[in-house]
C-alpha cells in the first residue's frame, strides 16, 4: 500500500482519478489534483466535494485548476512530488473522431508535459493510464500485451503515441514510468457518455435504450476499483518499471447480455432498438491479464453482477440525470 506520500493526480476529479484520489487520500498521502474542470463532461465538482468534506485543502490535499497544456500550471506544485498518476485525457472514441485535433493535442501534448515536469524534478514514478483500444480488433483473445496494436480511433491512436513516448523516456532518461491499458471502466461517478451509465439513466426514467449494431459485440467490464487497485498495485512494484500492463477482468460478456442483467436488477420491462454500428467501436475487448497478476499480484475482485448493481444504486440514489 502507498502511504505518507506526496503523489500528484492528473484528472483527478473525474471518473477514474476521483477514486484513485479518494484511495489514496483513506491513507495518509498528500495528494495534488490537477483538474481543468472542462466541459466534457459534469458532476467533476461534485466528485471532489463528496471525497474532500472530511479533509482540509492545503494540509491533506491541493486542488489545481488548470490545463496540463499550460506549462504555467506546474509551477503552482509546491510540493515534492513522489509518484505521478497521469490519468487525465480527453477520452471517448466517437468524440476523437469528431475532435481529432483536440483530442490529440490535449492527450498527447499534455502527457509529454507532465513526462518532461517528471524528468526535471526528479519524480520517482509516473503511472500511465492508457486504453485498451490501441489493440483495435484483435486477431487473437484473450488479448495479451504483446498483440499487434491496430487503433482505429484518433483517441486510441493519442494513447499509443503516448505509450511510445512512454517507453522513450524509460529508455533514453531512465524515468521510470508504467503504462496501464484499461479495459472498460464502468462503476459510481461513471462519465455520462459512457454506455452502462447512460443505460441504466435510461432505464430509471422508462426511456428506450438504443443498441449500436447487433449487440453481441463483447466487452470485458471491469469495475473501477480493481482498476484502482491495479494503478496502486503499479505504483509499489519496481519491477513494474519500463513495463506496459493490461488491467482487466478477464471476463467478457455482449452488450445484449449487460441490458438482460440490467434490467433484471431494475425489474423492469425492456425497451431497447437497434442501430447503426458506429465507427471506430471495437468487436471485442478481452484481456489476458496474466503479466499484472504475476508482476503485480494483481487479482480482480469484483464480478460483473456486483459492479452492475453498485453502480445503479449509485444512479438511484443521486438521481442521474442526463
Amino acid at each position: 500500500m502507498i502511504k505518507n506520500k506526496s503523489i500528484l493526480v492528473t484528472g483527478g476529479a473525474g471518473f477514474i482519478g476521483s477514486h484513485l484520489f479518494e484511495k489514496l487520500m483513506s491513507e495518509d498521502n498528500f495528494v495534488i489534483i490537477i483538474d481543468n474542470f472542462n466541459n466534457h463532461y459534469s458532476g467533476k465538482e461534485k466528485n471532489i466535494a463528496e471525497i474532500t468534506s472530511s479533509y482540509k485543502q492545503d494540509k491533506d490535499y491541493d486542488l489545481i485548476k488548470g490545463d496540463l497544456l499550460d506549462k504555467e500550471v506546474y509551477k503552482k506544485i509546491n510540493n515534492n512530488i513522489d509518484l505521478i498518476f497521469h490519468i487525465a485525457a480527453l477520452p471517448g472514441v466517437r468524440y476523437s473522431i469528431q475532435n481529432t485535433e483536440l483530442v490529440s493535442k490535449n492527450n498527447i501534448i499534455g502527457t509529454l508535459n507532465v513526462f518532461e515536469y517528471a524528468l526535471q524534478n526528479k519524480v520517482s514514478k509516473v503511472i500511465f493510464a492508457s486504453s485498451s483500444s490501441v489493440y483495435g480488433n484483435p486477431i487473437y483473445t484473450p488479448v495479451d500485451e504483446n498483440h499487434p496494436k491496430n487503433p482505429i480511433s484518433p483517441y486510441a491512436l493519442s494513447k499509443l503515441t503516448c505509450e511510445l513516448y512512454a517507453d522513450y523516456y524509460f529508455r533514453e532518461y531512465g524515468l521510470p514510468i508504467t503504462c496501464l491499458r484499461f479495459f472498460t471502466v464502468y462503476g459510481q461517478r461513471g462519465r455520462p457518455d459512457m454506455a452502462i451509465r447512460d443505460f441504466i439513466n435510461k432505464i430509471i426514467h422508462n426511456q428506450e435504450i438504443s443498441i449500436y449494431g447487433d449487440g453481441e459485440q463483447l466487452r470485458d467490464f471491469t469495475f473501477v476499483t480493481d482498476i484502482v487497485n491495479g494503478l496502486i498495485l503499479s505504483g509499489e512494484k519496481r519491477e513494474a518499471d519500463g513495463q506496459i500492463f493490461n488491467l482487466g477482468n478477464s471476463n467478457p460478456i455482449s452488450v445484449n447480455q449487460l441490458i438482460e442483467k440490467l434490467y433484471s436488477i431494475a425489474k423492469k420491462p425492456k425497451k431497447i432498438k437497434y442501430i447503426e454500428k458506429q465507427k471506430g467501436d471495437v468487436d471485442v475487448t478481452y484481456s489476458n491479464i496474466n503479466k499484472a497478476k504475476m508482476i503485480l499480484n494483481y487479482h480482480p475482485s469484483v464480478n460483473i453482477d456486483e459492479g452492475l448493481l453498485k453502480s445503479y444504486e449509485w444512479q438511484i440514489s443521486n438521481s442521474v440525470r442526463q
